[in-house]
């Protein structure tokens, strides 16, 4: 039985086939896969803000960057890979990565292509054509609680991830009203794919957009999962439950004598508290206590006072004297 015999005996009603190209070509009829391709196609179908040159809506490229918004927000550990750009120098076809997140593909393949020198920038000429074929989306074999199982263990397994030919469960191409595809796509998409039956076309017309999607939480497993990584998790954790900063200690401050400023030594002149012991501060405080009381007196009195303050002077010095020689007499 030929490879068209094989694909016209599939069950009826699981699949639809669109003429165009040589042979039949299958259109992509996985539940889960289609209703994701499908919630993109319907929400570009119904309009875009993206446009070309001439006004004219992209409605394949929102789709693509409807995946790649998908694919970033999972932190690429995602079953959905949009336009991946194949070297189709090598057999198996290689997928061009991007050089800044080698486990991510390129999402300028046409420029990382030019850079390699699998491509010239004129791109005239019949040598070059075909060298490089960007598929509208590659769908992989990892399955959708492997991937939840990754995120959750924080421990993703990249080479599963990666759209090589041995990791690829469906190539996929789009197509809107309008658009056809063309044996060479055909032929290419085919050897990308490993196989015939891996390959898909993908309808607007096939899509079922008047009613929505049901919730991806009632389907199989095998769904698009957002399951956040465990590291991701503990990261938003201390964003906002910041720990309190552990402050270093600090040792108690010690007990310093105060100073009053600086002591005068010998040589410096007598200090003040050796004058106010001397005899001469005791006279001198008399002198100075006679002398406020003799002011205040009327004027005849003052002669008396002064014969007092006399005598008061005389007794003071020799109190003094006596005390000194009681100090000298003590053992």
């Amino acid at each position: 039985m030929t490879q068209t015999s094989r694909l016209a005996a599939r069950p009826q009603g699981r699949s639809s086939t669109h003429a165009g190209v040589k042979g039949q070509v299958v259109s992509l009829d996985t539940p889960i896969d289609k209703g994701y391709l499908c919630s993109k196609i319907c929400m570009c179908n119904a309009g875009t803000k993206l446009r070309d040159g001439l006004g004219r809506e992209l409605k394949q490229r929102c789709t693509t960057v409807g995946i790649w918004s998908d694919e970033d927000r999972n932190q690429l550990v995602w079953r959905y890979k949009a336009e991946v750009g194949y070297s189709m120098k090598v057999n198996p076809p290689a997928p061009l990565m991007s050089r800044d997140q080698p486990n991510r593909p390129s999402r300028f393949p046409l420029g990382r292509a030019i850079g390699d020198g699998l491509l010239k920038r004129q791109l005239e000429g019949s040598a070059q054509k075909g060298l490089l074929r960007i598929p509208d989306c590659i769908v992989l074999k990892v399955t959708g609680s492997e991937l939840a199982s990754m995120r959750a263990a924080g421990e993703i397994e990249w080479k599963r991830l990666i759209p090589v030919q041995s990791n690829i469960e469906t190539v996929v191409e789009i197509k809107f009203e309008g658009d056809e595809l063309s044996n060479q796509q055909l032929l290419a998409y085919r050897k990308i794919a490993g196989t015939v039956e891996r390959f898909r076309i993908l309808r607007s017309s096939d899509c079922d957009c008047d009613h929505p999607r049901p919730d991806p939480a009632t389907e199989p497993v095998r769904a698009p999962v957002a399951t956040p990584m465990k590291n991701e998790i503990a990261a938003k954790r201390r964003w906002y439950q910041l720990t309190p900063p552990v402050l270093p200690s600090i040792p108690a401050p010690e007990p310093v004598k105060p100073r009053y400023g600086p002591v005068a030594s010998r040589e410096d002149g007598r200090p003040l508290a050796d004058f106010l012991k001397s005899d001469a501060a005791v006279v001198a405080g008399t002198i100075a206590v006679g002398v406020i009381v003799i002011a205040a007196l009327p004027v005849e009195a003052i002669a008396g006072a002064a014969a007092g303050l006399v005598v008061l002077l005389v007794g003071t010095r020799s109190a003094t004297a006596a005390t000194d020689q009681k100090k000298d007499e003590r053992p």
